[in-house]
């Protein structure tokens, strides 16, 4: 395929995705549309860096089920509104932050062939948005091994920002608790439409771990060992639960943290994004100016210790944060895909 061909593509799905846009309603396109059409830029070009046609095809089948879900979902709550008009859309929630400094970076590592994670960090244009729901970050790790790992951690992304921003709830962990739980009845669903349907050791799942900074709290929600992290102080508290038969074993003190550094089932997990049903686990936390949020999957969290994560974190801004984080996996030997998402709170 030519450069000037490539080129034309580019540019026409570019063009194309943006009508899409068009066909939401005005306020759901001001508070939103720009973040989207950088989102559809990034993948479109990590899509055809690492699959060409073939990849790019893929990305529209995704993109298409998105766009037809969340339209579906945006007109039914702005005929709801017209309804009932007095009742309020936007909860009062003052930011108690001025300001949230975010990154984030995914790399394929040394060892793998393609790149099974995605990440987003999505803050609304719209400032009521931000005060109702918040700011969402989001990391997924296609199950290596898994047939379509990468379109599922991208399934889960895309997905849980939709369900999320689209719900009326007051409640942010409820609200991410149903996004997750739709991610992976989304992923479930593409399973069963495949022809001949895959065996359940060979469908397509992904981890993921979601965060919503709204106020003076995080909320946080996970399946799987992706995690979540507050940083403060120079130490690093982890707030997620990892899903994994070792670390289950660690907290019923069967072994030690030591003993499961190299044990030989520190990688299989009992819950993932993909299947029938699942269980999604919630937390929240306070948090103050200072303090920093890392999301990051396993190929972070396995090679680089927590106390050299905290220490990288907290010396360097969020953008230099997570390509330092990436090179440190990738020095000590780069075995996964690496992803880090890092937010500040001014």
């Amino acid at each position: 395929m030519s450069a000037s061909t490539t080129k034309y593509d580019t540019g026409f799905s570019y063009r194309l995705y943006g009508l899409f846009l068009r066909c939401y309603p005005a306020r759901f396109r001001r508070a939103y549309a720009h973040e989207m059409a950088r989102t559809f830029r990034d993948s479109y070009r990590e899509a055809m860096q690492q699959r060409g046609r073939s990849g790019v095809l893929r990305l529209w089948g995704v993109v298409l089920y998105d766009l037809g879900v969340s339209l579906f979902i945006e007109y039914r709550s702005a005929f709801k509104e017209l309804l009932h008009p007095d009742e309020e859309r936007y909860g009062k929630h003052s930011m108690s932050m001025t300001k949230i400094v975010f990154a984030q970076r995914t790399d394929i590592g040394l060892k793998r062939e393609l790149n099974e994670d995605s990440a987003l960090s999505f803050q609304p244009e719209d400032q009521q948005v931000v005060e109702s729901k918040g700011i969402l970050f989001v990391v997924a790790d296609g199950m290596g091994g898994h047939a379509r790992g990468e379109v599922a951690s991208q399934l889960a992304v895309n997905t849980i920002r939709d369900v999320y921003y689209s719900q009326e709830s007051d409640d942010p962990e409820a609200a991410l608790r149903v996004a997750l739980e739709q991610a992976s009845a989304r992923i479930y669903a593409e399973n069963m439409a495949m022809s001949p349907k895959p065996e359940p050791d060979q469908m397509m799942a992904t981890t993921c771990v979601a965060a919503v900074l709204r106020g003076d709290t995080v909320y946080v929600a996970n399946v799987g060992d992706s995690r979540a992290y507050i940083m403060r102080d120079g130490q690093a508290h982890q707030i997620s639960l990892d899903h994994s038969l070792v670390a289950k074993q660690v907290r019923e003190g069967l072994i030690t943290k030591e003993q499961a550094k190299d044990h030989p089932d520190r990688n299989k997990i009992y819950r993932c994004l993909g299947y029938e049903t699942v269980e999604v686990d919630t937390f929240s936390e306070k948090v103050q100016p200072g303090d920093l949020l890392l999301l990051c999957t396993d190929g972070l969290s396995e090679l680089v210790p927590e106390e050299e994560v905290a220490s990288i974190v907290q010396q360097h801004e969020p953008q230099e944060s997570v390509q330092r984080l990436i090179e440190r996996a990738n020095e000590l030997g780069g075995k996964d895909n690496i992803t880090a998402v890092v937010a500040r709170v001014a």
